[in-house]
């Protein structure tokens, strides 16, 4: 019994000291981390002190550690007052009881080696020595439960209004710490003469066990700590299965001294016997914990984890429809108008021939308007899959330049190529060949009047890429997250889909787009392809 006392007082010890400095040292300037950790530090002094005395062999050292630890102890529940008031975000100054406290230690403090403290210590319940108590001990104890009843109605009170979170963070510490000073205050009953061994004190460090629960599942004290389930996993069941085998072990002991057998084959088939009895015993035991901790056994957790994958595409897939609705609807709607407005007038106008033209050439451009816009929604919403082959991305550049030539001559733009670097991707010239036109259209819209555009390639890390750079107007920095967005775009005319089209056909190809832009600096976009390496394809990209 004796080593069973030692470990449970130093393991308490310990995990005061190892909590108090945890907590701290993730927030120092919080009060409710720091009033936690002063009250983790005395009950590790309490603990560390009381294992000391009660089997130490000299007398003097033992009536000193009796002292400093029953001093520790009179800490515990004033720290724990004060982190009380401080979880429940009330100031120390709002509680008198509290100042109180603080007020009765600070008093204590000059009494606490004195004899008036603990006057002697003597041999009880087997243990070398045990304090007596002295008139200001007396005080201590009276101090003690008045604080600890009034810590735990403070919680309770005000539980309820506390948001949810707090309140289970509360609960789990009103539980925790009430279990614990209840199995701490045995130490009280030998020092006034109770006849009672003090085994309930040995779960005192319940209190450290059930913070750390509501830490890591509560995130009390603000600490958020991220742990892998399949760690924690692979821990618990290392401790069942190591459990297991022990008591596998204790069984076959046990059967061999009552059958008497000393065979080596008689035990192993004895131990395999046990095993196969306490199999199904070992596999209860882990459903327990699996639901326990995990609310679920694995197949029933990758069960939910492929049904919240498929519930989160689904959400994906409706918010993008959303947002292509909402957006098809606005880019639509002034096209419709100017449509109705010349039909209404159709009939007033029907022989005169300059509205006649006229109604030509806006509602046909309007019709246009709105099939271009349905046209880039389609092939956003729903792209064809690349038909890959392999290709020179320069021929490709060249070509669609030369299908803007007299765009370029007509607005005097400057156009300067630099290919460096030979090499094939694998890719749908067609689209590719969008993907170009629409990022030149967009330089040139973005040079109004004289500029320069600069097309180069190169190689790096297995990837072509691409550069495409004007000096244009640039885009505004508050604009350059969202020029991805469908229907997104400070163009009047424009549809705000040509970039998304854009990034979609470079995924389908496996690439990726940048662009790095300023107002009034011009823009850069560089395109990133992989390169064809012998022997290698791929499909589409899903």
């Amino acid at each position: 019994m004796e080593l069973v006392y030692k470990v449970s007082y130093w393991l308490t010890a310990v995990i005061g000291v190892s909590q108090g400095l945890f907590v701290l040292s993730k927030n120092p300037r919080c009060r409710v981390n720091v009033m936690w950790a002063l009250t983790s530090f005395a009950v590790a002094g309490w603990s560390a002190g009381t294992i000391l005395y009660l089997y130490s062999q000299n007398y003097d050292n033992a009536l000193l550690q009796a002292r400093f630890s029953l001093y520790c102890a009179s800490l515990i529940p004033v720290f724990f007052t004060h982190f009380c008031l401080a979880l429940l975000n009330l100031p120390l100054k709002s509680s008198r009881i509290a100042i109180a406290g603080y007020g009765f230690v600070a008093a204590l403090a000059p009494f606490a080696l004195t004899a008036w403290f603990v006057p002697s210590i003597s041999p009880k319940l087997g243990f070398h020595y045990y304090a007596d108590p002295g008139p200001v001990l007396v005080a201590h104890t009276i101090c003690f439960a008045s604080l600890v009843i009034y810590a735990q109605s403070l919680l309770l009170r005000h539980l309820r209004y506390q948001p949810p979170n707090r309140q289970n963070q509360i609960r789990y510490v009103a539980w925790g710490t009430s279990i614990s000073f209840a199995c701490g205050s045995m130490d009280f009953l030998p020092v006034y003469g109770v006849a009672f061994n003090p085994i309930p004190s040995l779960f005192t460090s319940i209190y450290a066990l059930v913070a750390t629960y509501a830490i890591l599942k509560h995130q009390l004290m603000d600490i958020r700590i991220v742990i892998r389930r399949s760690v924690v996993y692979s821990i618990l069941i290392a401790c069942i299965t190591a459990t297991y085998l022990v008591m596998v072990l204790v069984m076959e002991k046990a059967f061999q001294g009552f059958l008497g057998y000393r065979s080596i084959f008689a035990t192993a088939f004895v131990g395999f016997l046990i095993a196969i009895f306490f199999n199904p015993l070992r596999d209860r035991i882990q459903a327990l914990v699996d639901r326990a901790l995990f609310r679920a056994t694995p197949a029933e957790l990758a069960a939910q984890r492929e049904q919240l994958l498929v519930e989160v595409r689904r959400g994906e897939q409706m918010k993008a429809v959303a947002t292509l609705a909402a957006g098809l609807a606005h880019e639509i709607k002034n096209p419709l108008a100017s449509i109705k407005t010349f039909t209404e007038h159709l009939d007033q106008h029907y022989g005169d021939p300059v509205f006649c033209a006229k109604f030509k050439k806006i509602v046909g451009g309007e019709v246009e308007r709105i099939n271009l816009i349905v046209q880039q929604l389609l092939e956003f919403a729903k792209p064809m899959p690349p038909k890959l082959q392999p290709l020179q991305v320069p021929r490709l550049l060249d070509e669609t330049l030369e299908f803007l030539n007299s765009e370029f001559v007509q607005r005097h733009i400057q156009v300067s190529r630099h290919y460096d670097g030979a090499g094939e991707i694998l890719g749908d010239p067609q689209q590719l060949k969008q993907v170009f036109l629409n990022l030149f259209l967009n330089s040139l819209q973005a040079m109004n009047g004289q500029g320069q555009l600069a097309v180069a390639t190169h190689r790096q890390d297995g990837d072509l890429i691409v550069t495409i750079t004007d000096n244009g107007a640039g885009i505004a920095p508050q604009d350059l997250p969202r020029v991805f967005e469908p229907f997104f775009t400070t163009k009047p005319q424009g549809t705000g889909l040509g970039l998304a089209v854009v990034r979609s056909i470079l995924e389908e190809h496996r690439g990726r787009i940048e662009i790095k832009s300023d107002t009034g600096n011009g823009t850069n976009v560089r395109l990133y392809m992989p390169l064809a390496v012998s022997g290698w394809t791929f499909g589409s990209a899903n």
